[in-house]
């Protein structure tokens, strides 16, 4: 079936009756643009209108006439891998190879920090923006929290390459915080320890001496 499709005659358009309890597809193709019809979902009326949706089929036609496949595409963007996947593959893989410290730091940052912002975004759309933005909004609270969120998503990323879901890193540029060094004193055990031992590195070194002294006479 073939009109000339305008918003009033979409409006009257009646879906066909169901079969067996189950609801059936009709095409109604518009006769100036030929493929506009259904096989492929532009959008929803009213929210898009039949003259926007038009030019959609005619710019979706000059892409499949030039070799393009926008159902495929469209099917590809969308089992594309999530954060929240790549968050999942990275804890399985790649947290096993740290120390525990460092990896029972990076899965709490994942569970509070990344999924939340970024999880149901695709791997291969996440922007410098994206990691900017989440890295400033944490800097307000925690700046040194900040840096290790960076550290790790700036792994998570790379690996990402790696495993072929994007081609490039969307962290690189973003600005660590500063951070002031800290001080650290040697507890009561270390400095013993630590006495004890320059005791026997000077006794090892006065011992050599009067050797070689003696070897001399």
């Amino acid at each position: 079936m073939a009109v000339r499709l305008t918003d009033k005659l979409v409006r009257a358009l009646e879906p066909p009756p169901a079969t067996n309890g189950r609801g059936n597809n009709r095409i109604t193709y518009d006769d100036s643009v030929p493929g506009f019809g259904r096989r492929f979902t532009i959008g929803t009326f009213p929210a898009w209108s039949v003259t926007a949706a038009r030019e959609e089929a005619k710019r979706l036609k000059r892409d499949v006439d030039g070799g393009g496949d926008p159902v495929g595409k469209f099917k590809t963007e969308r089992e594309a891998p999530t954060v929240a996947a790549l968050c999942a593959q990275f804890e399985a893989e790649h947290l096993p190879r740290l120390r525990p410290s460092t990896a029972q730091m990076y899965r709490g940052l994942i569970k509070n920090e990344v999924v939340p912002a970024l999880g149901r975004m695709k791997v291969a759309k996440v922007g410098f923006e994206d990691i900017d933005r989440l890295h400033r909004n944490i800097s307000r609270r925690a700046p040194y929290l900040a840096n290790r969120l960076l550290a790790l998503l700036s792994k998570m990323f790379a690996l990402s390459v790696l495993w072929n879901m994007r081609s490039n890193s969307p962290v690189r540029g973003v600005q660590r915080n500063q951070e002031i060094k800290r001080k650290r004193y040697l507890s009561n055990d270390e400095l013993a320890r630590l006495t004890k031992t320059l005791a026997t590195y000077h006794r090892d070194r006065q011992c050599n001496s009067t050797v070689a002294s003696n070897w001399g006479a």
